[in-house]
């Protein structure tokens, strides 16, 4: 993701530095203006804190570990912190940074996976939700857990022991109530991450897509990718509108970059031409081993990379 998510960080900037979780009791605080971290009633954990809002699922075998999962939050907390540490840093065009060792673990990732996507105009706020999924799934398999399931706003890490299934629902439009197909993901899948872009998110976006989802070895790598393949869904047509990026947000990490404000009723070619837009690019990303593979809606077609063929279900 990029653009508005940098708003939240830079909200949280000012005070997140001196607060940190305390304790492990039903509800722990973390602190009261900006959020807590609380179990759920399915065995998940809850982070809803500044601008992050991740559900944390840890399981050893069948059992949902809140010890564990809790332990995850608490990371999550302190990994919001270090992002808002580096803010000027990872607001620059990652492909003008160089990764330094004595960087945080979240935020190496977040340059990493932002750098190899190759696109001049990407900072590592790109990646800055899937990269806090990863760090905290990271934890928690090496905790011991055979499942778990970091969702970060809709940017999902995914850990999975054999044997281990996870079923992933795909939206079509990001503000869908349910998702409109399921995608079962196996220990063998190679998948590791699941993000999901486009117009009307959280973040900015220069295409028209309704929902961009990318499938790939981890959620950094997953972010940054449906980042540009949703910006890569991008047609010229008078119903839409369009604004500089700094216009919408002053304080951006894309100035000078036109991003979407608006998507009316456009001509069936115009649908289709962005939707073939964004799976060429899609494939491209596929053929350099980046992602496994991607579904893009740009109302009212849906259509996705070859991967996902025999795998994908609609609901």
């Amino acid at each position: 993701m990029l653009g508005i998510w940098c708003l939240f960080v830079i909200w949280c900037l000012s005070e997140i530095h001196t607060n940190m979780a305390t304790g492990i009791a039903t509800e722990v605080s973390v602190p009261p203006r900006q959020g807590i971290i609380r179990p759920l009633p399915d065995g998940a954990v809850l982070v809803d804190y500044g601008p992050m809002h991740m559900v944390i699922r840890a399981y050893d075998g069948e059992i949902p570990r809140v010890d564990w999962a809790t332990e995850g939050a608490r990371l999550a907390v302190r990994l919001l912190e270090d992002q808002a540490r580096f803010l000027p840093l990872i607001r620059q065009k990652a492909l003008t940074v160089e990764i330094q060792p004595e960087y945080p673990d979240v935020v190496r990732r977040m340059i990493d996976a932002a750098q190899k996507m190759g696109e001049p105009d990407l900072t590592p706020l790109a990646a800055v939700a899937g990269a806090a999924s990863d760090v905290v799934a990271d934890f928690l398999i090496g905790r011991g857990g055979t499942k778990i399931i970091v969702d970060n706003g809709g940017d999902i890490a995914l850990r999975l022991r054999a044997g281990e299934v996870a079923r992933v629902g795909v939206k079509t439009d990001i503000h869908a109530r349910s998702p409109a197909y399921v995608l079962p993901i196996d220990a063998g899948s190679g998948i590791g991450g699941v993000a999901t872009s486009g117009f009307g998110g959280r973040s900015f976006t220069k295409g028209i897509a309704s929902a961009a989802t990318v499938l790939s070895a981890n959620a950094s790598l997953a972010d940054a990718a449906a980042t540009v393949v949703g910006n890569f869904t991008n047609v010229e047509d008078p119903g839409i509108a369009r604004s500089r990026a700094e216009a919408v947000y002053p304080d951006t990490d894309i100035a000078g970059e036109w991003v979407t404000t608006g998507v009316g009723t456009l001509p069936a070619e115009k649908v289709e031409e962005a939707l073939q837009n964004g799976l060429k690019k899609a494939e491209s990303l596929c053929t350099q081993g980046l992602i496994r593979g991607a579904l893009i809606a740009v109302r009212p077609r849906v259509a996705w990379t070859s991967y996902l063929d025999s795998r994908i279900q609609a609901l």
